[in-house]
């Protein structure tokens, strides 16, 4: 039975293991759509490729990274962290989170969302319609930035 700890229940080591196991598979992209596809069977297909792309594709290039640049802050305490490398993490891993939210629910959840924009048709709130598609619209693409944190 799986320890719903997750890594919180293992030693620094066992984590580097898993990391470098997640760095070192072949076929990471093939493998996680069948997991995302197998824990989220009503997930439509571009909300799966999206999780995908954040979680597995461009997100550990960006959790490397970001490490990679705290070295260098160890190595020359002259560099200044990059707010690049660390605004790219915080995309990757705020659209994951919107995803999480939005893959269980998949088509009825999503149809659930229109019907809701229909009801603001029906009312006549336009703005309403045209922000909440546009939100929807925006979720769905997983290219939703993270709130505005001040950096300094």
């Amino acid at each position: 039975m799986p320890d719903d700890r997750g890594t919180w229940g293992l030693t620094r080591d066992e984590i580097q293991q898993l990391a470098f196991a997640l760095l070192q598979r072949a076929d990471v992209r093939v493998d996680a759509e069948k997991a995302f596809r197998a824990n989220y069977p009503n997930a439509p297909d571009s909300m799966i490729h999206t999780a995908v792309h954040h979680v597995y594709n461009d997100g550990p290039d960006a959790v490397i990274r970001w490490l990679a640049d705290a070295e260098l802050f160890l190595r020359d305490p002259s560099h200044r962290l990059c707010s690049g490398v660390t605004s790219d993490l915080l995309y990757h891993v705020y659209n994951w989170h919107q995803f999480q939210e939005m893959l269980p629910v998949g088509k009825p959840g999503l149809i659930e969302l229109l019907d809701e924009i229909k009801l603001f048709v029906d009312e006549g709130s336009l703005d309403a319609v045209k922000k909440r598609v546009d939100d929807l619209k925006e979720m769905l693409e997983g290219n939703v930035n993270y709130p505005d944190f001040d950096f300094r």
